[in-house]
């Protein structure tokens, strides 16, 4: 999630009655592939071919690019190998996601043929993805190019890397501009709940939840569903749907809030995909 501005509506008399804040960020989109790859984790394939050295590397940089974008960097996308299959099915990818506990698995294989008159090396490339949180198919995307070596003693390990970075890009995040509002009380209280929204206007949302929460504990019905409200928004923003879902039930069985049937469509969007 990508900040961008913090607009502040009018602050008014105190009053019972909630204030609105608007957040305008940047939201994670599905990949260029179609695959929305967010909150899952992943392991990348290869099979054991005369080409699998360079399906490795090309593996490794895939995994790289696409730890940057989805896992801040941390070094958690699975590698595996398996034996060469002639075809890829629907029951062996089923058994990919058994072996690596991964949610989605990408099998790649290469072949690449002899070089031409040009001394480039013709690439051929088969990446076949997986997503068991997603549709049961197997989806299926296909490449080729020419790898132009330093020398003919090139392990074509560089060769390898650009591939992959190259591929990745299929698989990262688009975004798009939207805009969020969450409920504000400009009471007794009120500097708790700047604070919630400051934690939030700085993307820091586990903590603006933390703050939130104790006012579902107590108060009138209107704060502990606005509270509620702006929990439910906070765990969309953090991707994770089904507890947004939760708590925008929970807000709604307290009151009847203008915002709320906004976010409850932004949901079952999500939750659609």
């Amino acid at each position: 999630m990508k900040k961008l501005l913090f607009p502040l509506l009018a602050i008014f008399a105190v009053s019972c009655s909630p204030q609105v804040y608007s957040l305008v960020l940047d939201v994670r989109q599905p990949s260029p592939s179609g695959l929305d790859l967010a909150r899952k984790s992943m392991a990348i394939v290869t099979m054991e071919t005369p080409d699998s050295t360079f399906d490795r590397n090309s593996a490794s940089a895939m995994a790289r690019v696409l730890e940057q974008d989805y896992f801040g960097g941390d070094e958690v996308v699975q590698m595996f190998r398996v034996p060469a299959a002639d075809t890829v099915t629907l029951d062996l990818m089923h058994s990919l996601v058994m072996d690596t506990e991964a949610d989605v698995v990408f099998l790649m294989s290469s072949v690449i043929g002899m070089p031409d008159n040009q001394a480039r090396l013709p690439l051929r490339t088969n990446l076949s993805v997986y997503d068991s949180m997603g549709e049961d198919k197997v989806h299926r995307f296909k490449g080729n190019a020419f790898l132009t070596p330093k020398d003919a003693a090139s392990d074509l390990s560089d060769e390898a890397e650009k591939v992959g970075s190259r591929v990745a890009t299929r698989f990262l995040s688009t975004w798009k501009t939207e805009s969020f509002s969450l409920y504000y009380f400009d009471d007794f209280n009120s500097y708790t709940w700047e604070k919630a929204l400051k934690l939030a206007y700085e993307n820091k949302f586990g903590k603006a939840i933390d703050v939130w929460t104790q006012f579902v504990k107590e108060g009138s019905a209107i704060k502990r569903a606005s509270a509620s409200y702006n929990i439910a928004m906070a765990f969309y923003l953090l991707e994770d749907y089904e507890m947004a879902a939760k708590w925008l039930d929970m807000a709604d069985s307290l009151e009847n809030l203008s915002l709320s049937p906004g976010l409850r469509k932004r949901i079952k969007s999500r939750l659609e995909k």
